[in-house]
C-alpha cells in the first residue's frame, strides 16, 4: 500500500501481543524490516519468529534506559539506523478512581508515560538524518475523555500526557527531519482489553459504537503505517482517533 515503507527499519515496543504484534505484522507487510520489542522475550521471539526473516527479536523494557540506549546501537550495528520509532508500550488500569493502589499508579506513569520519555531519547540521535523518519505514539481516546471506555482516570491522565508529547514534539522534531504523530485507539480485540471487559459490560460498550463493533488491531497498524509513510508527509503533531466513532457519542 505504502511503497515508500520498503526498506525502512522499524523499532516497535510492547509487540510481543495484541496491537504491537498487529503493528509489526501490518509494517512487514508494507516491506519494513521489524525489531519486535517487548520486555516479555519469549513474546517478542514467538512475534517475530512469525515475521522472519523480515523481523528480530528484541527483549526490552521500556523502564530500562541503558537497555533502550543498547537496543538502539544494536539496531545500528545491524541495519545502519533507524527510520520508524512506534511507541505502543503501555499498562491499563480500569475502575474506580480510588480503587488504583500507588504502586499500580507509578507503574502506569513508568510505562505509559516515561517510557515513551524514555524511548524518544534513545531512538533520535539515529533517527536524525535519515529521510521519512516518523515516530508513531499510541495514545488513547481516553486520553480525551479523562478515562471512560476501559481505562480510568490515571490511565486517561498517562495517555493525556502522550498527546502532548506528541504534539510538542511534532514542532520540535521537525526541524531534525523527523514526523511525530499519534493515535488514539478505541476498545480494541486484544487479550489485555479481554480481561477488562466483561460479558455483562460488552452490549453497554458496544452501544457507545456508532460503526457497531470493537476494533481489531491491524485497524490501528494501518493507520501507523500511513503515518509512517510519505503519504502523510504534511502531517505532524496529531493524533488520530481509530474509535469506530466513540469520541462522537
Amino acid at each position: 500500500m505504502f511503497d515508500d515503507l520498503r526498506g525502512k527499519v522499524a523499532l516497535v515496543t510492547g509487540a510481543g501481543r495484541g496491537i504491537g504484534a498487529g503493528i509489526a505484522a501490518r509494517l512487514v507487510q508494507e516491506g519494513c524490516f521489524v525489531y519486535v520489542a517487548d520486555v516479555d522475550a519469549g513474546a517478542a521471539g514467538e512475534s517475530a519468529g512469525q515475521l522472519a526473516p523480515a523481523a528480530a527479536a528484541m527483549g526490552l523494557d521500556v523502564r530500562d534506559r541503558a537497555g533502550l540506549r543498547a537496543g538502539v546501537e544494536r539496531v545500528v550495528a545491524e541495519r545502519g539506523g533507524l527510520d520508524i520509532l512506534v511507541n505502543n508500550a503501555g499498562l491499563v488500569t480500569s475502575g474506580p478512581f480510588d480503587s488504583t493502589t500507588p504502586e499500580a499508579f507509578d507503574a502506569l506513569v513508568a510505562v505509559n508515560f516515561t517510557g515513551v520519555f524514555n524511548c524518544v531519547q534513545a531512538a533520535v540521535p539515529a533517527m536524525t538524518g535519515r529521510a521519512g523518519a516518523a515516530i508513531v505514539n499510541i495514545a488513547s481516546v481516553s486520553a480525551e475523555k479523562g478515562g471512560g471506555a476501559v481505562g480510568n482516570v490515571w490511565y486517561g491522565a498517562t495517555k493525556a500526557a502522550v498527546v502532548a508529547i506528541t504534539k510538542g514534539l511534532g514542532r520540535d522534531l521537525g526541524p531534525r527531519g523527523i514526523r511525530c504523530n499519534g493515535i488514539a485507539p478505541g476498545v480494541i480485540t486484544t487479550d489485555m482489553v479481554k480481561g477488562h471487559v466483561t460479558p455483562e459490560t460488552r452490549d453497554r460498550f458496544l452501544a457507545r459504537f456508532p460503526i457497531g463493533r470493537f476494533g481489531e488491531a491491524d485497524d490501528v497498524a494501518r493507520v501507523v503505517a500511513f503515518l509512517a509513510s510519505s503519504a502523510s508527509s504534511f502531517i505532524t503533531g496529531e493524533t488520530i482517533a481509530v474509535d469506530g466513532g466513540f469520541l462522537r457519542t
